[in-house]
């Protein structure tokens, strides 16, 4: 038997093999070396926590710039982890600017107001930046009388390169630490209604000076994910399961994928019903004038039908027949795109149609009249059918064909399968997940189709024989 493979075939076989070793040896090892390759002292690791927690206010925000000031965070103990990790068991001492703003919120409001309104009766901007601005000595002040609160909290330190280490911030760990900071800009956006000169003052659609306040206490943009460590090969993996998650699995964000495939199946059943029976009436309609001269009228229709709409995009055509024709009277969109795809799809057909009863013999139709029937009678029981099982193939092709050009629906607001992925890019920012999701649909569902249509054909050959 090894006598027959030729030298040539051993050398792809062992390169081949060997390829798979390296990738696999390489996969194994990424998974394996997840060591810290530095251990670090206690104080080292509070060096890091506090260095990082200082780096999170804004440099305008005062408020929070004084938070991290009276914020300590000492290390007790040092676990070192499975995933290139140092778990820190901590103490922290800060101050509960959470309850303090909560306390004297309307009086922070009251007070702005008040600044907004002088402000602006002296003719300067009030904006956000001013308002930030007019209350930083109050806010300070705030802060200085706010009670001290201590407890303890874990942290994980990851170490992203060789002996560099990144403290890993949750919300919770920067809320907790920072003694509620993140819940301040929470409750001042409740505030809707202030009071000035004894009267209460609605100031729900003055957001400037609720972000004034906020700005106060804003902090530097941090990534709460976790930091990728490992090699590559680790990262990457990484990376893909977070964006997996993220694009489809957080907040169920894979029914957009699902919703909108169930709308483009949609569209393109019905579409293509109605572009089999018009293309199979108009094919019949030039047939009939071509061999009898009747329905000349009608055909010059046909003709102009054929050339408006194989002589435009579709995209030009859905675009016209929804914005143009359909919504000023209030048609609704996935109606607009039906009609404009199956009227796209019955040229095409049509075509297709007309080309398969002219193939056949005209002996055939010679046949059946003389059998006694009359035109519409051999039509019908003898030039369709032969016509219908030889281009029966070419028609399946354009189904699959309307399927794709479905996709541009969403140009008009249609929550078909392509608008759900631009529904999850636009949600998450990511354009790689969603739209190759998209992408790996249609090529399944052209895939099944095309399978489909191959043992269509292979079944019609057969029964020819």
């Amino acid at each position: 038997m090894l006598k027959k493979i030729s030298k040539k075939t051993l050398i792809y076989i062992f390169v081949f093999i060997a390829v798979i070793g390296v990738v696999a040896g390489l996969i194994v090892g990424s998974f394996a070396d997840m060591k810290v390759s530095k251990e670090l002292s206690a104080l080292e690791a509070e060096k890091i926590v506090t260095d990082t927690l200082e780096r999170l206010p804004k440099s305008v925000s005062a408020g929070a710039n004084e938070v991290a000031k009276k914020t300590s965070v000492k290390v007790n103990g040092i676990k070192y982890g499975e995933e290139k990790n140092i778990v820190l068991d901590c103490e922290y001492t800060t101050i509960d600017i959470a309850t303090a703003i909560n306390e004297n919120k309307q009086d922070i409001m009251n007070s702005a107001y008040s600044k907004y309104v002088e402000g602006k009766k002296s003719g300067t901007m009030q904006n956000a930046t001013k308002i930030r601005q007019s209350m930083t000595e109050e806010l300070l002040a705030l802060v200085n009388s706010a009670q001290q609160k201590s407890g303890k909290i874990t942290l994980t330190l990851y170490e992203v390169k060789k002996g560099e280490f990144v403290l890993h911030l949750s919300d919770e760990a920067v809320d907790t630490c920072l003694g509620g900071i993140l819940s301040v800009g929470q409750t001042i956006d409740t505030m809707n209604s202030v009071k000035y000169e004894g009267k209460v003052v609605d100031i729900t659609n003055n957001n400037s000076i609720r972000t004034g306040i906020k700005d106060s206490f804003k902090l530097v943009n941090y990534d709460t994910k976790k930091p990728e460590v490992g090699n590559f090969i680790v990262k990457w993996c990484s990376e893909f399961a977070d964006d997996f998650y993220r694009n489809f699995i957080e907040k169920d964000r894979w029914l957009y994928l699902v919703q909108g495939l169930g709308t483009t199946l949609a569209i393109t059943g019905l579409a293509g019903v109605m572009g089999m029976v018009l293309g199979f009436l108009v094919a019949i309609i030039r047939c009939t004038n071509e061999l009898t001269g009747k329905f000349k009228v009608i055909d010059k229709v046909c003709r102009v039908y054929l050339t408006l709409i194989r002589g435009t995009p579709v995209m030009v055509q859905l675009l016209i027949i929804y914005f143009v024709i359909l919504l000023p009277i209030g048609i609704p969109k996935f109606i607009s795109a039906v009609l404009c795809f199956g009227l796209n799809s019955g040229a095409y057909v049509a075509e297709i149609v007309r080309g398969g009863i002219m193939s056949v013999d005209r002996g055939q139709t010679e046949a059946g009249r003389s059998l006694g029937f009359n035109y519409a009678q051999t039509m019908v029981n003898f030039v369709v059918p032969q016509a219908f099982k030889a281009v029966l193939p070419a028609l399946a092709n354009e189904f699959i064909t309307l399927l794709k050009e479905s996709s541009v629906a969403f140009y008009i607001g249609v929550a078909d399968l392509t608008q759900g992925g631009l529904k999850i890019r636009s949600l998450t920012y990511s354009n790689f997940m969603p739209l190759i999701a998209v992408a790996l649909i249609y090529l399944v569902i052209v895939l099944i189709l095309t399978k489909l249509v191959s043992i269509l054909e292979r079944r019609l050959r057969r029964s020819e024989h």
